[in-house]
């Protein structure tokens, strides 16, 4: 597939090139995160793409907390599906409005999201998935009608929704299945999204296992005491450059907070240069000659990694605590798929990071203190926004949608929640 450009503002001015064509738009719904791609039908191309964040996200979040609102609340439901619906027709507007194109040119939309953010943009209730078996009211939404759900397209427009695995597995990894070509592929690969939730299949051709690791919002830095999104003010980096503490941050803008990268980065500092031991605590009493000693304050357990006029950045123990219940999920969940399967982690030949998070991560710190496997870094690669890319392949390329069904059903979910060994190894990896 092409990608003509991805700039807010690239086609502020630009003259249509392809009048009379016919597009698409591939929708891809985070839990934190929308993105919409507007796709030339002809071409394969993507002609722009515009994102947002999550409006859902003030009331919670993670899908746990949506799921609650959207079954204890009356107008729950049809808050949480406006505010989404509200949310995704500004950015086909955005669309519009940059590549010049009109309405009625918009033929289709494809939805790629979790389950349970694909039932609330429906308008149907997800409640089912928030208690044992978690199993959702669709596997497979219908396909619907643009305003059966107020989406700003022309009336009759067909919306089809990406089928979802099980209840915390939804479309968005079916889309990543497709876009990696795991499912064809001779090879055992892995593939790990790291987002809100965290989700991952371990497979080939000729079998696919998958599982979603309660890992919680933290590596998107939620929960986390000065956590934020990839945004402007981000510590992104954290390295030691000849004996002295340097960061970056984006937009290199005054530190204002930390994001995922930049947490993975310190946490990783901090481990090789003696200040936290590998139970995540903070060494009570450092050398003398250790560098980073005046930046330790034991009373507050924190760690001081920035300061500027507008205030200061700690790292602070409970946002160590909250590193390691993630990592020990995912490490976990992997632990788990590579024993039912049979294999062993060497078997792994491919591990695919999808998500924003994996494109500014230090993959050999994330590797270090056990958020990814250790393996080669060369087998592990960043395969960018799959939810979103896997649902343009479905849009452009004939026999995928056959294709996601059959992903949908042939993949094997294990509920990590109840399975036997879970307990023993969570508490076991929670360790660096």
């Amino acid at each position: 597939m092409k990608i003509i450009s991805e700039g807010a503002d690239s086609f502020r001015d630009m003259e249509r090139a392809d009048k009379g064509a016919s597009y698409s738009i591939a929708i891809d719904i985070g839990t934190t995160t929308l993105v919409a791609y507007l796709v030339s039908r002809e071409s394969g191309a993507v002609i722009a793409v515009s994102s947002a964040v999550n409006p859902q996200a003030v009331f919670g979040a993670d899908v746990i907390s949506r799921i609650s609102y959207a079954s204890e609340r009356d107008d729950g439901l049809g808050v949480l599906q406006n505010r989404v619906v509200d949310a995704v027709n500004r950015l086909i507007f955005n669309l519009q409005r940059r590549a010049a194109v009109a309405e009625e040119e918009i033929t289709e939309a494809v939805v790629s999201a979790n389950t349970t953010m694909e039932h609330i943009f429906a308008g149907v209730s997800p409640k089912s998935i928030g208690k044992s078996p978690f199993a959702p009211r669709y596997r497979e939404l219908p396909a619907m009608r643009a305003e059966q759900i107020n989406l700003a397209l022309t009336s009759g427009t067909t919306v089809r929704f990406l089928p979802n695995i099980s209840g915390f597995v939804g479309g968005d990894i079916t889309a990543g299945i497709i876009y990696t070509a795991l499912a064809r592929s001779e090879r055992l690969s892995l593939l790990i999204d790291i987002g809100t939730n965290n989700e991952m299949v371990l497979g080939c051709k000729d079998f696919m296992l998958c599982c979603s690791a309660a890992a919680g919002p933290a590596l998107e830095g939620a929960k986390i005491s000065q956590g934020m999104c990839a945004t402007e003010g981000a510590i992104d980096h954290v390295m030691m450059e000849n004996g002295e503490l340097c960061i970056s941050t984006i937009d290199n803008a005054p530190a204002a907070g930390i994001c995922g990268s930049g947490l993975v980065d310190a946490i990783t500092l901090l481990l090789g240069e003696g200040v936290i031991d590998k139970s995540g605590k903070f060494e009570k009493k450092l050398a003398v000659e250790n560098a980073l000693l005046g930046r330790l304050d034991m009373s507050q357990k924190r760690f001081l990694l920035a300061e500027n006029s507008k205030g200061r950045v700690f790292i602070t123990q409970k946002d160590i605590r909250e590193v390691q219940l993630a990592k020990s999920a995912i490490a976990t969940g992997i632990e788990i798929m590579l024993e039912e399967a049979g294999k062993k982690l060497e078997d792994v030949e491919m591990v695919f990071l999808a998500g924003a998070f994996g494109n500014y991560l230090n993959i050999e710190n994330a590797a270090k203190i056990g958020i990814l496997p250790k393996l080669p870094p060369e087998k592990i690669k960043s395969v960018g926004n799959s939810s979103g890319l896997g649902a343009i392949e479905v849009i452009c390329t004939p026999g995928c949608w056959g294709e996601a069904k059959n992903v949908a059903d042939r993949a094997e979910h294990i509920e990590l929640a109840t399975h036997k060994e879970f307990p023993l190894k969570f508490v076991k990896n929670l360790s660096f």
